[in-house]
């Protein structure tokens, strides 16, 4: 019986893979034998959602690191050389004016540009944290494959070098979108890595140096369920579980949690801005973090939607009714109304109209704007796919609002274009397409 490890720090990761059909294949293999690597606080909930005859969990520690550790990982994100990292250094001067901690990042910007140098910390990196507290699971169960489910999580680095210390072959995934010009160099280059389309597999070229013939392209397994129309609530029963009327539209309106704006009130301005058009709205409260609409009562046209909220990414769980329930919001409304998040990405999956809020509640330095978030790599080339609508000033939010509900073929291309960048064919097959090709690479060795 071979073994497959597959990481799950980040509980998203729930539902990213282990709620999809990949996950469903492998577990099916009565000669396959998984172990889900997760933080300690999570392994009870995740032996009781996940755990099987065949299906282990094992909690390990997930410290923040400190001391070298702490200083290694920041140079490996300051030696990411995109757009992003020099509007985050920007906006962090903005905030402590430390003018040399300003100066050495960008310092080790520019040799982060050169890929000789990245290798070479990679290597030494890699030298110093090499994953060794992990050994004695790999002696435990000696895998065969070790599935890293987010090659740019730390922990999921380190035991992904403790694999290809102990010769365990390593396949890892991209998770999200904008991973690869945000987060840090890729730290670990596995033997192989997934990703959901096609821009992200350029970017991991790119940016973490990953060969072209070392990449596979999945799509995003998550939304086979999103996509399948037979999963849906129907609408009279979804409008009215959470309070709307069913024979009316409305919109989906998702704002910023206060872990990027703080003390910028911008979602009640949006409120106000909506509550004129008269049309429903449906405020969804983020996963992580508050917003400013904690404690305020609803204006007379929307309703809060409140899905549960975690402290952190990585105690974050969205089980597969709260997913359900997601993608029912998504795919119910008229149009939604966001901001600098993944939420863009969720409603191109449906093709459904897009506001980006581009706008404060009050003039702000630019650090602490809203405005720093769509200067990011992967939101301008959302802006610049012509595939939303950016509003600078509640005004123009109202009428774009009408423009969409007037008609919503607008933007369609744009929207394509978003979908083909990011969200690969969307055939409804991505979940089995990443399950048959790590079972052809365990089957292969």
């Amino acid at each position: 019986m071979k073994t497959v490890f597959i990481t799950c720090i980040r509980g998203i990761i729930s539902r990213n893979i282990l709620s999809t059909a990949a996950f469903e294949l492998l577990a099916s293999r009565n000669d396959l034998r998984l172990v889900i690597i997760v933080p300690e606080s999570r392994t009870v909930a995740m032996k009781k959602e996940f755990g099987g005859e065949n299906v282990f969990i094992e909690g390990v520690p997930n410290p923040p690191p400190k001391g070298l550790g702490r200083f290694l990982w920041v140079l490996a994100t300051n030696l990411l050389a995109t757009r992003t990292r020099e509007v985050q250094r920007r906006a962090k001067f903005e905030y402590d004016k430390n003018l040399f901690d300003y100066l050495a990042s960008r310092l080790v910007g520019f040799i982060g540009r050169f890929r000789a140098l990245r290798r070479l910390f990679r290597l030494l990196y890699g030298l110093f944290d090499s994953g060794s507290e992990f050994d004695n699971l790999f002696k435990r169960y000696q895998p065969s494959l070790l599935f890293g489910t987010d090659v740019y999580e730390l922990a999921d680095v380190r035991i992904m070098r403790a694999a290809r210390r102990l010769g365990v072959t390593t396949i890892g995934m991209v998770r999200s979108w904008d991973n690869p010009t945000s987060k840090t160099i890729l730290n670990f280059i596995p033997d192989h890595v997934v990703v959901n389309a096609e821009r992200i597999r350029a970017e991991a070229i790119e940016y973490g140096d990953v060969p072209a013939n070392r990449i596979s392209i999945s799509g995003v397994p998550h939304y086979d369920c999103y996509l399948d129309t037979s999963l849906r609530t129907p609408r009279d029963e979804f409008c009215r579980r959470v309070g709307l009327d069913p024979a009316k539209p409305f919109m989906l309106f998702t704002p910023p949690a206060d872990t990027y704006l703080q003390h910028d009130p911008v979602a009640p301005v949006v409120l106000k801005a909506l509550e004129t058009s008269r049309i429903q709205v449906l405020v969804r409260m983020p996963l992580v973090g508050k917003t400013e609409l904690a404690g305020m009562i609803p204006p007379p046209n929307a309703v809060f939607d409140m899905p549960s909220n975690s402290p952190d990414f990585v105690d974050v769980h969205l089980d597969r009714a709260a997913d359900r329930h997601l993608a029912d919001s998504i795919y119910h409304s008229a149009l939604v109304i966001t901001w600098a998040s993944t939420m863009v990405i969720d409603a191109a999956a449906f093709d459904k109209p897009i506001i980006l809020v581009g706008f404060d509640a009050s003039p702000r330095p630019y650090g602490r704007s809203i405005q720093q978030y769509y200067d990011y790599d992967h939101q301008r080339a959302i802006i610049e796919s012509r595939g939303v609508r950016f509003a600078r000033t509640p005004e123009e939010l109202s009428r774009m609002a009408k423009l969409y509900l007037d008609d919503s073929t607008l933007d369609k291309i744009g929207r394509e274009k978003i979908r083909q960048d990011y969200c690969g064919d969307l055939d409804g097959h991505d979940g089995e397409r990443l399950g048959k090709f790590l079972l052809e690479r365990l089957d292969a060795l």
